[in-house]
């Protein structure tokens, strides 16, 4: 297929406003090109996508509410360490114009054969695409992956998505209407993404959970010590296929995630799981592949924590595994794995450990104060947290979700809070009637002044482990960009 004149220009153009936008005016640049791009061109999203499909590249697309960065960036990094040449959005920019940006800007000048009439060569051996849920529709068809992994379906920003059935519903009737024989990686344990694939003819890849995973004493610790969630975590009150209410059995005591679920109504119901994880020795994880013997395991220690880390882990190696990619480097690239701002970013600042968890949704958010704050020791020595909740058009319009997260479970656990952005009371308001004191929270409007005071309150904690907590919304964390990077 011949590479047209028009879109060897737009490349050139493209990486032209990049380089202005990157170095002389130290902004990020993958979105804007793209979104001036398609107002001059309305046809370019079809003519890039319409190049790839010819050319038989790989496309691995990464869906879903909560770890689709961390999980994409987990295959991406893993297949440039085996030596592939990967095209990825991994800053996250996962709307059509930073998916669109990311395919145009994997070119170079030296790609275009500019004075040429050359056949269109795309200069990487595969794509891997983290795609928002809204999108997932728009872009999927036009892409035809080779793979779809699905990390979870919770409720988010409902002002855009409306409710998360809807949005379940769309992404397996897109799937379904694929003419190519996609494969689909799916949580064994998450009812909604579980659903995606039921009664669907495509190849399936199950990841989830051994139950050895979980401990089964009151106390409900996996082999790491790792204090459990005590409630399941899912959206999923009733079946997604017919509406009923949907059984959930707990192998273990009030473990955090489904390893039983079903419908007696319509048989929907969990699948065996094809790819597990469970603990070692020495916090080691280790994955078995269903009917492997001890030999086919892998292990290795994951440099990120918390069980919803694990379950990214999982995912990706689903399908690093199924496209052959040796264990050695997977290990490696796992053990080694360096995580974008925001996404359980961690950074230290002379004498300070700086942590920072995106926050945008109860699930996410309940997580995330598991790990930071559900140590049964912490109590001991309890965390100090800087919030930024705001409510502009990318973080979502309607804050009310705030009311869902179980602050009540960690307010023992939590020492001074700092909070700022647009919504500032909404939050303080949501925490005393969490029961925490008025005394350990200040309100600061001023985002980096409130920066400096969390620095204030650590500094002045009589501790070598000086540890601080940040957790914003979408725009607040990338206004945090420029005091920590």
């Amino acid at each position: 297929m011949l590479f047209r004149k028009k879109n060897k220009a737009e490349i050139v153009l493209y990486i032209f406003l990049k380089f202005v936008l990157n170095k002389i005016l130290r902004r990020e640049g993958d979105v804007l090109p793209a979104y001036i791009l398609k107002k001059i061109d309305k046809d370019i999203f079809d003519d890039f996508t319409e190049y790839i499909t010819s050319s038989d590249i790989p496309v691995i697309i990464v869906t879903g509410t909560n770890g689709k960065t961390t999980t994409a960036n987990l295959i991406a990094q893993t297949l440039k360490l085996a030596g592939k040449r990967v095209c990825s959005n991994l800053n996250g920019a996962n709307m059509s114009n930073g998916i669109l940006g990311a395919l145009i800007g994997a070119f170079k000048f030296s790609d275009l054969g500019l004075f040429e009439n050359t056949f269109f060569k795309f200069p990487s051996d595969y794509i891997v695409i983290e795609s928002d849920e809204k999108v997932f529709p728009f872009v999927v068809p036009k892409l035809k992956p080779y793979a779809v992994v699905i990390t979870n379906f919770y409720r988010d920003q409902l002002d855009r998505y409306g409710e998360v059935n809807s949005t379940v519903s769309e992404i397996k009737k897109t799937i379904k209407n694929l003419s190519c024989d996609t494969l689909l990686v799916l949580p064994s344990f998450e009812p909604l993404a579980s659903f995606v694939g039921y009664g669907l003819k495509n190849r399936k890849i199950y990841y989830g959970f051994n139950k050895f995973f979980f401990g089964n004493d009151d106390t409900v610790k996996n082999k790491a010590g790792m204090r459990l969630t005590e409630t399941a975590i899912t959206d999923a009150l009733t079946c997604p296929g017919c509406g009923a209410l949907l059984l959930i059995e707990n192998e273990l005591n009030k473990n955090a995630l489904l390893l039983n679920f079903k419908c007696e109504k319509c048989g929907f119901t969990n699948c065996n799981t094809d790819v597990l994880a469970n603990y070692n020795s020495h916090d080691e994880i280790k994955i078995q592949l269903h009917n492997e013997t001890d030999d086919g395991d892998f292990v290795f220690k994951p440099v990120l924590t918390g069980n919803y880390n694990i379950a990214n882990y999982l995912a990706a190696y689903s399908v690093l595994n199924n496209i052959k990619i040796d264990r050695d480097i997977i290990k490696h690239s796992f053990e080694n794995f360096e995580t974008k701002f925001g996404r359980s970013f961690k950074k230290q600042i002379k004498d300070f450990e700086i942590n920072i968890d995106l926050v945008k949704n109860p699930a996410g958010f309940n997580r995330v104060l598991e790990k930071i704050a559900g140590n049964s020791n912490a109590c001991a020595n309890p965390v100090n947290i800087l919030f930024a909740l705001s409510d502009r058009d990318a973080d979502g319009r309607d804050v009310s979700w705030i009311w869902d997260v179980e602050f009540e479970k960690y307010v023992k656990n939590i020492g001074k809070i700092v909070i700022t952005g647009l919504r500032p009371f909404d939050l303080a308001v949501r925490l005393r009637t969490a029961g925490l004191d008025k005394n350990n929270i200040t309100v600061e409007h001023n985002l980096k002044k409130a920066f400096k005071k969390i620095f204030q309150i650590v500094g002045g904690v009589k501790s070598s482990d000086k540890k601080i907590y940040i957790l914003p919304t979408y725009t607040e964390l990338l206004r945090l960009k420029k005091y920590i990077i």
